[in-house]
């Protein structure tokens, strides 16, 4: 008896979508319309993998980047990787859907690291409970409001195994945190003496606990962006 092979196949919109840096109504298109399991590859190769647009031009200077980001985290350069408008060319936020990666732009770093992710959210508690035994203290009622609204959005970000470092305080008790600020000012530092890259306006880090994590909350994200969520 003949076994059956089954040749792998993709819906027709997915047939269309091609090339190493699709256009955004490409993407757009494709994304809307495809099977789950083709949205969840779109992520993988576009969102995550392969030679950033930022760095099309000097590619071995990406890889000297995410080497030195895992020497200043202690995390294996494999798990460091850009997204955003760096990455695909173009921002794919919900409001500036396909605007052009530019000098104004930044660059959003991830990285997926349990144990980083470990450390960031005991620097964490830490922060929360400075400031509730009152050992920190804001020296204003904004600067109050700002911190218990970053304590907010971390508060909520933690179960989706994910950490966004800009809404933590980089001060000396907190030496994870600091140590992922030193590193994104030491590298902007570097970038903005290197010559043949596109300049930048920041660049910033988002820890991840796992991949499972990272791609379930970029896919929200294309998702939102698109009204699919």
């Amino acid at each position: 008896m003949n076994n059956i092979v089954i040749p792998f196949t993709l819906s027709p919109c997915s047939q269309n979508l091609k090339g190493i840096y699709p256009n955004s109504q490409e993407i757009k298109n494709v994304f809307s319309n495809a099977s789950e399991i083709e949205r969840y590859g779109i992520i993988r190769l576009w969102i995550t993998e392969g030679i950033p647009y930022a760095f099309k031009d000097e590619p071995l200077i990406y890889e000297e980047i995410r080497e030195f980001i895992s020497k200043g985290l202690h995390v294996h350069s494999k798990e460091v990787t850009l997204v955003g408008s760096g990455r695909i060319g173009y921002s794919l936020k919900k409001n500036v859907w396909g605007k052009t990666f530019t000098s104004s732009s930044d660059l959003d770093f991830t990285i997926i690291s349990n144990e980083l992710f470990s450390k960031l959210v005991e620097d964490f508690k830490k922060w929360v409970g400075d400031i509730e035994s009152k050992k920190l203290r804001p020296k204003t009622s904004n600067e109050l409001k700002g911190w218990l609204g970053s304590i907010e959005v971390v508060d909520r970000n933690i179960p989706q195994g994910f950490i966004y470092t800009k809404n933590l305080l980089p001060y000396n008790e907190y030496l994870t945190v600091r140590k992922c600020y030193g590193t994104m000012n030491k590298l902007q530092e570097r970038l903005s003496q290197t010559k043949n890259i596109p300049k930048i306006s920041d660049a910033s880090i988002r820890v991840y606990s796992d991949w499972k994590s990272c791609i379930r909350q970029l896919q929200i994200n294309f998702k939102t962006a698109l009204g699919l969520w």
